[in-house]
């Protein structure tokens, strides 16, 4: 692809990673929340900017319009050799250079495109040189039979003609064309007529099109352009019309040197690495991907299994219960065991005393390979499917704590400047319980090791931290204590956030570094 920087149309720049401030100069207490580690060493950012639809679509014509200069070709023809090159300028350039001709043939172009034909004057149709020269009134009499539908319309006004002067009626070429885009979903189709190469270009869909139709050939086109560029990629969130541009693309050093998260210009964050819908830090996109199979394909079956099934003591095949008694014979050894405590029958008996108490079971040697992954998998699955829940939950918490804000103003002389405390520990809190859910996903990629335990520490000291600060959140507000605990909330604030980065931090220096060890 060729280089797209000249492309500045005002579009803001992002910083992903910046440190953040908490507004509380107003405050008339004095404890603000101050910026931690000023010269700490940033986690992954790269340089990336938001573009609207109409500012892509600037892009994909600038493209255009630099090919047809090079080439002398005409911009609907320049198009449509950049969508048979795949949106590969250079590869484009450098054949048509060798024989312009060549590239035009396996284009599809008929053999009467000029390259001189003036760019301004071309509206779809022939060459005007290639056209029999009428008198007006003698053509408006005309009448032309369209092979397609067998109706007789007027010749002048009821037809049109693409550049391989095959012709038919206008509402033929509208319904094929709207069938084309609509139904089937192509922005790169070839004409009407059987056999012919040529490819409908987007000046003769604009002209025999409505609107509508138009449109969604750009979104096509649009499409076909992001999937096949490096530097770009649609925000994965639902209704959310912005693509990202990152000059470096997503190349295999920064998949490798940690997790390049941006935020498009509506606000959502994403990976440009994998396009996955979320920050997912601290895991890289190669693991997120396996993590993210194998919960689809495991996740019922484990927790079906985890609720309606368990290991006979004996031989360790997989049993289902069946009827309402807990006196047990495994088919495959005819051992006899409880249901719920799981102990030999012949000792249990009918005695309930038996097994109301939780006793944690011995490990056995006969504990198979399968057994200890499953039960490996479902300890990180869980917690990871926990602060998914808590992540998920967090926009009712903020609608909560948006009450509760005014209860505080309610019941204490803060303002509502004062009282952002409480929105600014669930915005953090938000935050972390992201990067917790991730983590569990990463400490299962982890092999064995003292990098793997030092991990596990700063993960046990984060998730306290926000667990404390998640308590604090349901206080009672009362107007003599809400001085204490705004500032007991601030102080926890900071401190979380304090080990968030600290985790980011050391976790991508790791990365860099080369310093985990992959289990897989």
């Amino acid at each position: 692809m060729s280089d797209r920087s000249e492309d500045d149309d005002g579009s803001e720049f992002y910083d992903y990673d910046s440190d953040e401030v908490i507004n509380d100069d107003d405050s008339d207490y004095d404890h603000p929340i101050q910026t931690l580690d000023k010269g700490k060493q940033k986690s992954t950012v790269i340089d990336a900017r938001s573009l609207s639809v109409e500012a892509l679509q600037e892009m994909i014509n600038g493209d255009i319009r630099r090919v047809a200069s090079i080439t002398g070709l005409q911009p609907p023809i320049a198009s449509v050799l950049l969508q048979h090159f795949r949106w590969n300028e250079e590869r484009l350039l450098e054949q048509y250079m060798e024989s312009d001709q060549a590239v035009l043939r396996a284009a599809g172009e008929p053999q009467n495109v000029l390259a001189e034909q003036q760019v301004d004057d071309y509206d779809g149709s022939p060459p005007a040189t290639k056209r029999a020269r009428l008198n007006p009134r003698v053509e408006e009499s005309i009448q032309f039979d369209c092979s397609i539908c067998c109706s007789s319309v007027s010749l002048k006004d009821e037809t049109f003609r693409l550049r391989c002067s095959h012709q038919f009626c206008t509402d033929c070429w509208r319904d094929y064309v709207t069938a084309e885009v609509k139904d089937e979903g192509q922005c790169f189709f070839k004409c009407m007529q059987d056999g012919c190469p040529t490819v409908v270009d987007n000046a003769s869909i604009e002209r025999v099109c409505p609107d509508d139709v138009f449109k969604r050939y750009q979104s096509l086109v649009q499409q076909s352009y992001v999937q096949v560029t490096s530097r770009l990629r649609f925000c994965p969130h639902a209704g959310c019309s912005e693509t990202i541009f990152c000059p470096t693309g997503y190349s295999a050093s920064v998949l490798t040197e940690g997790v390049p998260i941006v935020r498009c210009g509506e606000g959502h964050e994403f990976c440009f690495g994998c396009g996955d819908d979320a920050n997912h830090r601290p895991l890289l996109c190669k693991f997120v991907q396996i993590w993210n199979k194998s919960a689809r394909e495991d996740a019922g079956t484990s927790q079906w299994l985890r609720a309606n099934t368990k290991d006979c003591p004996k031989c360790h095949n997989n049993i289902e219960k069946a009827g309402g008694c807990n006196r047990i014979m495994c088919r495959q050894c005819n051992h006899e065991f409880c249901w719920m405590c799981m102990q030999v029958w012949s000792v249990h008996g009918y005695s309930n005393s038996t097994c109301n108490a939780f006793v944690e079971p011995e490990p056995t040697a006969e504990s198979n390979e399968a057994k200890q992954n499953l039960e490996r998998w479902l300890f990180y699955f869980d917690r990871f499917t926990n602060h998914d829940l808590s992540t998920k939950l967090d926009k009712a918490l903020l609608e909560r704590t948006e009450e509760r804000m005014r209860e505080v103003q309610e019941n204490s002389e803060m303002s509502w400047i004062e009282a952002k405390f409480m929105e600014q520990a669930v915005d953090e809190l938000t935050k972390c319980r992201l990067t917790l859910k991730w983590s569990y996903a990463m400490a299962y990629f982890l092999a064995k090791g003292n990098d793997k335990e030092i991990f596990e520490d700063l993960q046990a000291d984060l998730e306290k931290a926000v667990e404390q600060l998640s308590q604090m959140l349901g206080e009672e507000i009362q107007a003599e204590t809400i001085k204490e605990l705004r500032q007991r909330m601030i102080d926890k604030t900071v401190y979380v956030r304090h080990r968030h980065d600290i985790m980011l931090r050391d976790t991508e220096e790791g990365i860099r570094q080369s310093r985990w060890v992959w289990t897989k």
